[in-house]
């Protein structure tokens, strides 16, 4: 069938209908790339799927890429197939194998998964509940600049949890992650600096400043 008309119009038709039908070139390489085993390509494959970029949404199937490129130890990949497990997303829920993906991620110093490792600790999740434990781990991210850490490592410093009580510490990091934009830690320091003398208030001032 010949076409009648100016042929620019059918150019730019022919263009429009390719851009509607054809994968996005980033999901294209993501997808050869990632055949071809290659780590990195496989967990940007997986966010494709998570966030249904250039496919069909399918958290099955990104938990399969993440899970592929986990194996070969992309960290952030590890730490989305934990969150798979802990959340029962695109898997059946695993508490345990959750917490095991955490903890690789968090040995490779992972801050979130740091953070999750702490949580499991600090709740039995996956782990027997070790307080202790998820002290030193609340720490090490907090230490990293994780928000939630900076908190949840204050309030357990404050009241005590996992070790020796430390009201100046506790405080030093509860006012870190409240200038951080942290809500719970604002309100909380609003309450708790008014047991503090004006000489500790400004100690902890300026080592929350360093933080």
């Amino acid at each position: 069938m010949k076409f009648v008309g100016n042929p620019q119009i059918l150019i730019v038709i022919l263009l429009m209908l390719s851009g509607c039908t054809a994968l996005p070139k980033s999901v294209s390489h993501n997808i050869e790339m990632a055949k071809q085993g290659d780590a990195q390509a496989q967990y940007k494959l997986g966010l494709d799927y998570t966030n249904g970029f250039g496919v069909t949404q399918n958290y099955a199937t990104a938990t399969d890429w993440f899970l592929k490129a986990a194996q070969q130890g992309q960290i952030d990949a590890q730490f989305m197939v934990a969150v798979a497990y802990a959340s029962g997303r695109g898997v059946k829920r695993n508490e345990k194998l959750a917490y095991e993906w955490f903890d690789k991620a968090a040995s490779q110093g992972h801050s979130a998964a740091i953070y999750q490792k702490a949580e499991a600790l600090a709740n039995g999740r996956g782990i027997s509940k070790d307080l202790a434990e998820s002290r030193k781990y609340y720490r090490m991210a907090a230490q990293k600049g994780h928000l939630e850490s900076k908190y949840a490592l204050g309030v357990f410093m404050m009241t005590g949890r996992g070790g020796k009580r430390d009201i100046i510490s506790g405080n030093v990091w509860i006012l870190a992650a409240a200038n951080d934009g942290h809500k719970e830690a604002q309100t909380l320091f609003n309450t708790t600096k008014k047991s503090l003398s004006p000489s500790n208030l400004a100690r902890v001032k300026k080592l929350a400043k360093n933080l």
